[in-house]
């Protein structure tokens, strides 16, 4: 499960709320969740950002409150990922950093490697299970030797298991997929263009993309982690879910039967190593049946994923 900051007074990593929600996700089977500290890049072309560390984090992912959620977690046998992700402001996506000229790329790979570095070393130091290097960069992924370098230097910190997350498209092209221990996607595939199409359909639409899934799985000799998933419970949900409005109609089935396709069609497979649904908030509430957005909490879905961790031998 992606385990997502609630950034509101008692409400966010290690505090008692967390504690509560944590407990249900440990009722709901889930083993394992990412949690994420985030860093700021005032624009895709900038090549510096910024990150929080320490008490100057305000209500944000302080390493403090990583660690303490970590230990709230390792107490419920819950394992934990840390995954740190770069926002964009004003808000953009990820994939869309891409400095300007060579100096522009230098430093931001120069930045970029002391912001990973800081949290492989806080994930050695601190137990962390596993650690996502990266998530949807998808244009930087091309400079393979400086991916490299910072994966060397990440080894060399962090002795645990090692992935990067990249887009559903991008995931097909990352060059360096052998340095890691496995392939990471976030697994956002537009399966059909309907409102509600039904589970039968969504799973028909699973079966290509199971096909090239298995194809990179064997030829990188690496299983496949979902370091992202999910479903909007609204309108066409389980399509292109940039495309979806926020005022979208409210469609909880949707999202119900996305959720029950994946794990009849997808789980199953032997190159899937395991899923991160987004998202599950450390403060409850965020979910339930007039919510249209990725919650899976309060709704059909959450049932889903109880049944098919439970059911899983």
């Amino acid at each position: 499960m992606s385990y997502a900051h609630a950034m509101r007074p008692g409400g966010g990593y290690g505090s008692e709320a967390s504690a509560e929600s944590l407990h249900r996700l440990k009722d709901l089977g889930v083993t394992w969740v990412s949690i994420t500290p985030f860093a700021f890049q005032r624009g895709a072309q900038e090549s510096t950002f910024r990150w929080f560390r320490g008490a100057t984090a305000g209500f944000g992912e302080s390493d403090e409150r990583l660690v303490a959620v970590l230990q709230q977690a390792h107490a419920l046998g819950i394992k934990v990922m840390l995954k740190p992700h770069l926002w964009l402001r004003p808000p953009d996506w990820p994939g869309s950093i891409e400095p300007r000229g060579e100096d522009g790329w230098r430093e931001w790979f120069r930045t970029y490697r002391e912001f990973i570095l800081h949290y492989a070393i806080l994930a050695r130091m601190t137990g962390m299970d596993a650690l996502c290097l990266g998530n949807e960069l998808e244009k930087t992924t091309g400079r393979e030797r400086h991916w490299r370098a910072i994966i060397a230097a990440v080894r060399a910190a962090y002795p645990g298991p090692v992935t990067y997350g990249a887009t559903f498209d991008e995931v097909f092209r990352v060059p360096f997929w052998d340095a890691l221990d496995f392939i990471g996607v976030s697994a956002y595939f537009p399966l059909v263009p309907a409102r509600s199409p039904g589970r039968a359909a969504l799973a028909g639409a699973w079966r290509p993309i199971e096909d090239k899934l298995a194809a990179l799985s064997a030829a990188r000799a690496r299983k496949v982690v979902f370091t992202e998933l999910g479903y909007r419970s609204a309108d066409f949900g389980a399509w292109k879910h940039w495309e979806i409005p926020r005022s979208a109609p409210v469609n909880l089935a949707v999202q119900a039967d996305a959720y029950a396709a994946f794990f009849e069609e997808v789980w199953p497979r032997e190159w899937m190593a395991g899923v991160y649904w987004w998202k599950w908030f450390s403060h409850a509430g965020h979910g339930g049946p007039e919510n249209n957005d990725y919650e899976l909490e309060n709704k059909p879905a959450e049932e889903i994923v109880m049944h098919y961790y439970h059911a899983d031998p």
